[in-house]
């Protein structure tokens, strides 16, 4: 037994299986690497690829939400992406700041404002001429805009580049585009069969995203795996200053965005609750037509273009698992050598690099999970 700091004990140092190398597995790779184990990674496809839940053009980082707890795990989450970022020579995180608008109370902007001041960071509410000429974005009526500083967008490709290169240089093996079919953790060791064969190993990290049922089907029904669509527009030239934004509209709670993510770029997404049972299963062209036009409509609005201004560029479709608490899931499943890593709800790439961690810790340490991510806590609590 060997302590590497972290508080608790390395629970012996063997070898480490991690299934589905999305953000959230490779940095539970790089995690697992770091307490001294042999690390091998392993993903259907290509890493970063259109399949991955946690790929797309730009994701959001902030610490503004209307639960104070992610606020708080922000905190120990923003040194953990610095570092990489130092590590890799990695510029990650683009701090253009963020608007969250809606109404006020207890749900709403009220919350995010004392989310933001419990942890520590600036924030400035604006008025609806403000946040038109520093946004782009137009408030509705009765709304209130509060703009955090310190938030802004990540780009998933840099940041598979770097987890991918930081684990590389540790030693990590990653197997791209060789599927898992099976895990049997019946005995001492588990053997992980895959597309080249099986492979013998001490613990497993499963980090699958929508395909976790395969391999834990007693969890099946505690998350359910939802099918978003995240559409991507051009206007002839940069809204409003032409400086980059990311939103969110937080009484409708899963509406975001992003404003001049590029050259005339602007980007949104809904995570709605539609539920499907297989990833796998063809897109309903019905249910992508309406999600698109809904979400073409609502933009329009916020950013006050017309059709001709604002058109539609690409849509990207993204599997993500979902708990009834929209929280993460990090527990060990029964036997104690399989650790189950869903960053649950479209909310969880900004928090990979920690998931990841508490992932690595709970399968190479003694360490006890966080309460809230555990399985019965997420499915419990509605």
């Amino acid at each position: 037994m060997s302590d590497r700091g972290l508080g608790v004990r390395v629970v012996h140092e063997g070898r480490i299986a991690v299934i589905g190398l999305g953000a959230a597995g490779l940095s539970a790779c790089l995690a697992a690497a770091e307490l001294g184990w042999s690390v091998i990674g392993f993903d259907r496809s290509t890493i970063g690829g259109e399949a991955a839940a946690s790929a797309g053009r730009s994701k959001i980082i902030r610490f503004g939400y209307t639960d104070p707890f992610y606020a708080e795990l922000m905190r120990d989450t923003r040194p953990r992406w610095e570092r990489l970022e130092r590590d890799t020579g990695s510029l990650l995180i683009n701090l253009c700041g963020m608007l969250h608008f809606g109404v006020g109370g207890a749900t709403g902007t009220d919350a995010v404002i004392e989310s933001l001041e419990r942890s520590g960071q600036d924030c400035e509410i604006l008025a609806a001429a403000q946040t038109s000429g520093r946004t782009g974005l137009h408030l509705r009526t009765g709304e209130i805009g509060v703009y955090e500083r310190n938030a802004g967008m990540m780009t998933p490709a840099s940041v598979f580049q770097a987890l991918s290169a930081r684990a590389s240089a540790l030693g990590v093996t990653l197997h791209e585009n060789t599927a898992v079919s099976a895990i049997d953790d019946a005995g001492a060791c588990v053997t992980v069969m895959t597309s080249n064969g099986p492979v013998i190993v001490d613990r497993v990290i499963i980090a699958a995203g929508g395909q976790f049922g395969r391999f834990a089907p007693a969890a099946a029904s505690q998350l359910t795996v939802t099918r978003q669509y995240q559409i991507v527009c051009g206007s002839p030239e940069l809204v409003a200053s032409g400086h980059s934004c990311s939103w969110m509209d937080v009484t409708a709670d899963d509406w975001y965005g992003m404003v001049n993510a590029g050259s005339g770029i602007h980007i949104m997404g809904v995570h709605e609750p539609a539920t499907v049972v297989d990833p796998d299963q063809p897109i309903d062209d019905a249910e992508l037509r309406q999600s698109v036009e809904v979400q073409l409509e609502y933009l329009r609005e916020r950013l006050a273009l017309n059709s001709r201004q604002l058109t539609l560029h690409e849509v990207r479709t993204c599997h993500y698992t979902n708990t009834a608490s929209k929280d993460f899931v990090i527990d060990r499943l029964p036997g104690g050598s399989t650790v189950l890593l869903s960053a649950c709800s479209g909310h969880g790439f900004k928090f990979t690099i920690t998931s990841g961690y508490l992932a690595a810790q709970l399968a190479c340490t003694d360490a006890p999970p966080v309460p809230r991510f555990q399985l019965s806590a997420v499915s419990s609590k509605a």
